[in-house]
């Protein structure tokens, strides 16, 4: 009798798996305008001064310098170090009447 040399198993079918991944909170978000981004470079090009309120009762003084998806920076009016905030930790900001004068 002859022996088989050939001592690799059979070949299968490579069927993909279908990985469940978790969605992140902003990337499903639908009801995103793009006027938030609008307001805050409207804010930074005109150097607008506003209060930031942030989730713990503390209010901060300063205009918008920088921002991004999940965050912002605020150059302090009182020319205190510049702050990263993260959006997720503001309750809510407003413009004050007078702007920065350059």
């Amino acid at each position: 009798m002859a022996q088989s040399k050939d001592r690799r198993p059979p070949k299968r079918k490579h069927t993909p798996r279908r990985v469940e991944r978790p969605m992140m909170a902003d990337s499903g978000n639908r009801e995103s305008t793009g006027q938030e981004a609008a307001y805050l470079k409207s804010l930074i090009d005109s150097r607008t001064m506003i209060v930031v309120v942030l989730t713990t009762g503390e209010q901060l003084r300063g205009h918008v310098r920088y921002y991004d998806r999940d965050c912002f920076s605020l150059g302090p009016a009182d020319g205190g170090p510049k702050l990263f905030l993260r959006k997720s930790s503001i309750r809510y900001m407003y413009e004050e009447d007078e702007p920065l004068e350059a």
